[in-house]
């Protein structure tokens, strides 16, 4: 093996060691920041700052990774010659300028631009499109949503800032819950609403206060009722939604209104 490929697989090495120890210095000291923010600060506060760190993570690693790559390209003849070249001619600068807001590469300029003006955060409630969830994460390609079905959407993060984005957490409480229900296009809302209200009154661990039961959207065979409420201050709001899903699902089948 020649010497310019030890001097590679060196360069990679120290290059993935680097990775690995910045990742982990990296998430301890932005996760000891936040909780250290949280102390004095509300938690709206807080939601900003821990988007602005999980964003800003993402880029500082992107970036060490292409400059380990750009290393690694560096140690041969022929790539040192090229990245020279582009280096003298200001290609990379203009390759950036280029593609930073062009798919898919521009979901990467979406993220930043996510981080930076924040219309949604980390564990805000938002719908864009079909899409009704909570914000679970901002990567640096898409921001995933955990719906309110239970599903996991992957939005692209150029779709985000180009798009209407409903957030429904800037004006709801931190306890709101919101869960989808579905019924039969022929079903009726009514008695639809009436067993869901008794199902919420009757229960114990997933109680709501301020319940109601609205038409969320209409499809061509399915009824979508918004199950709403306001869920006790020490109760997580997550695992409310899925035992009111788990039981609103169970009382509309019972009585045979289920889509």
């Amino acid at each position: 093996m020649t010497e310019r490929r030890w001097d590679a697989i060196v360069t990679a090495a120290v290059g993935l060691v680097i990775l690995v120890i910045l990742r982990v210095v990296l998430t301890h000291a932005f996760n000891r920041w936040a909780d250290r923010f949280a102390e004095r600060r509300s938690p709206d506060a807080v939601r900003r700052l821990r988007t602005r760190l999980a964003v800003l993570r993402k880029v500082i690693l992107a970036t060490v990774f292409v400059i380990v790559v750009w290393s690694i390209l560096g140690v041969f003849p022929a790539t040192e010659q090229l990245a020279r070249t582009l280096l003298a001619s200001g290609a990379v600068l203009a390759l950036f300028i280029g593609v930073a807001f062009s798919v898919p590469l521009g979901n990467i300029g979406g993220g930043i631009l996510l981080s930076l003006a924040q219309p949604v955060r980390l564990g805000d409630r938002i719908s864009i499109g079909d899409v009704r969830g909570r914000v679970e994460e901002i990567t640096l390609l898409y921001t995933v949503v955990r719906t309110d079905e239970g599903r996991t959407a992957f939005v692209p993060n150029s779709q985000m800032v180009t798009s209407t984005v409903v957030n429904r957490s800037m004006a709801e409480t931190d306890n709101s819950v919101t869960v989808r229900l579905p019924i039969g296009i022929n079903n009726s809302v009514g008695h639809a609403r009436r067993v869901l209200l008794e199902a919420v009154e009757a229960s114990g661990g997933a109680h709501l206060d301020n319940a109601s039961v609205v038409v969320d959207d209409v499809g061509e065979r399915v009824t979508w009722l918004a199950l709403r409420g306001l869920a006790p201050d020490d109760a997580a709001t997550d695992d409310v939604a899925a035992e009111l899903r788990e039981q609103g699902l169970a009382v509309l089948a019972r009585e045979g209104l289920l889509a």
